[in-house]
């Protein structure tokens, strides 16, 4: 009763928690807005070939890595004789979009996409 009563007495304290609402909801709103624009955005940049090459590598915990990949693919092989592990690019250049979680049990692939070739 004490809580309706301070209500009653100061009305503008009603109105400022409606505006804190309303405010929180256009920050989330805008937010939203701007992270799928950027997404868009950097999608098209990616699928045209617009965005340069990139490797980063962001540490998520101590054994734990995500990894973003942009630019070229190289093709490896093992070759039996004599034994060695040969990575190279025969032909026009093959370019990937990838994200990788990199744990300590294994790699998991998140995205990848294929891209044209510039």
């Amino acid at each position: 009763m004490n809580w309706i009563a301070s209500i009653d007495q100061h009305p503008e304290a009603r109105t400022r928690r409606i505006d804190v609402g309303r405010a929180l909801a256009v920050v989330v709103t805008v937010g939203l807005a701007l992270v799928i624009t950027l997404s868009l955005v950097l999608g098209v940049a990616v699928g045209t070939g617009i965005a340069p090459e990139f490797d980063q590598s962001i540490a998520l915990h101590a054994q734990h890595r995500l990894v973003f990949h942009n630019g070229p693919s190289p093709t490896c092989v093992i070759i039996p004789n004599p034994p060695q592990h040969d990575c190279f690019r025969p032909g026009p250049e093959r370019r990937e979009f990838s994200v990788v979680y990199l744990t300590p049990n294994g790699v998991r692939s998140l995205v990848w996409f294929r891209l044209p070739t510039r």
